[in-house]
């Protein structure tokens, strides 16, 4: 009965929303429309969760203790809870035998990557509203006795254990889904580098999730589409969200965290040209997005989590001395840069992506950090 007293109501708010387009002037229009789809999204969220008997909304997350990871742990015990439940959040770690049960009281649980059947990955899948999968080998650490500061160029091993590493566990998460037709809300980690690394100066338009990246060059870039292959599912119940990441702007780790001190020393500089584009996020903001993510059901497929205002390499560089209060002119030389990083250097340093979030911003999400004094500022100021 309540179900089909849902589908009464929304049938009607639909009718009733396009007879009032037809009556109201074309500038307002859009705004009419936009106002429809965010009624339609509350109306969804309200129905999905009668569908679930559960107390609390359970969210699991890989790689929880992660850069990304931290900073959603954070943001989601500022905001309480999600579909009117408290929001109950699951370390899901991996082991060789995956748990078989969870309990109220369980925070955190183990899931088996390797396995090759749901009841081997995760048997308890029904149990998580949403399962944020951010594990993966670290793209910018080397193996050998500097790979922790990253002073290492890719090398065969360390390039398939970044691809294995995303790939094996998406297509695990992506089984072990097709035992349950609960609802559940999957988003898996990927990267703006799916758009090559092609965008230096002026000479290529920014690109969003339209854009074809069926041929895009690089290696990242082909990271990025197997990855997103695997975390396709059977389960028709799953909505999935294909994060494409930026460099997340945090002085925990990531990219910031190694450059900040070289900065405050005064040994900042552009790396290369300078002109190649960047494509950032703050810790902040990218966490905001995630539980935006799980919130708002007409997000789904490839979303951009990257700032609206890409900012070039030298734009950056400026920021980030303003902020330190210290000053930018140490460059570090393209040559020296490929000499030293080889492939890596070249993709993530010497290359450019310029990708903005159309998704995120038609979904309605508004961005605290929208440019790179802002995510900078952030990012050393905020203890995430």
């Amino acid at each position: 009965m309540k179900g089909l007293m849902m589908l009464f109501l929304v049938s009607s708010t639909s009718r009733s929303c396009l007879a009032f387009q037809r009556t109201v002037s074309p500038s307002i229009t859009r705004k009419t429309t936009l106002s429809a789809a965010s009624f339609m999204d509350t109306i969804t969220k309200a129905f999905s969760s009668t569908m679930s008997d559960s107390k609390t909304y359970t969210v699991g997350i890989t790689g929880a203790s992660g850069l990304v990871g931290t900073a959603l742990r954070d943001e989601l015990g500022k905001k309480g809870t999600i579909n009117g439940k408290p929001i109950r959040i699951v370390n899901m770690r991996r082991s060789n035998q995956a748990s078989s049960e969870l309990s109220e009281e369980d925070t955190s649980v183990a899931w088996n990557p390797k396995g090759t059947s749901p009841e081997e990955i995760l048997p308890v899948a029904a149990e998580f509203d949403a399962v944020i999968h951010l594990a993966g080998e670290n793209i910018a650490t080397g193996l050998g006795p500097l790979g922790f500061i990253g002073l290492r160029p890719w090398s065969d091993a360390k390039k398939a254990e970044i691809l294995n590493s995303r790939v094996e566990s998406s297509k695990a998460l992506s089984t072990a889904f097709t035992a349950t037709k609960r609802p559940v809300v999957f988003m898996a980690a990927s990267g703006v580098g799916a758009y090559g690394n092609t965008f230096i100066g002026e000479s290529k338009p920014a690109v969003d999730e339209q854009a074809d990246i069926s041929s895009t060059e690089g290696f990242l870039a082909e990271v990025s589409r197997q990855a997103e292959a695997a975390t396709q599912t059977t389960n028709k119940a799953a909505r999935v969200v294909n994060m494409r990441f930026g460099v997340v702007l945090s002085t925990k780790g990531g990219a910031l965290a190694k450059l900040a001190p070289i900065f405050w020393l005064g040994g900042g500089g552009n790396v290369g040209s300078g002109d190649q584009y960047f494509s950032f996020i703050s810790a902040r903001d990218v966490a905001r997005a995630i539980v935006h993510g799980m919130e708002t059901p007409s997000l789904k497929g490839p979303v951009n989590f990257c700032a609206p205002q890409p900012c070039t390499n030298a734009q950056f560089t400026q920021a980030l001395g303003k902020a330190l209060s210290r000053p930018t002119i140490l460059p570090f030389p393209g040559f020296a840069v490929s000499l030293l990083f080889g492939e890596m250097g070249e993709e993530t340093l010497l290359g450019g992506v310029r990708a903005i979030p159309t998704k995120l911003l038609k979904s309605g999400f508004q961005f605290s950090h929208p440019t790179v004094e802002d995510a900078v500022k952030s990012a050393l100021d905020e203890n995430i």
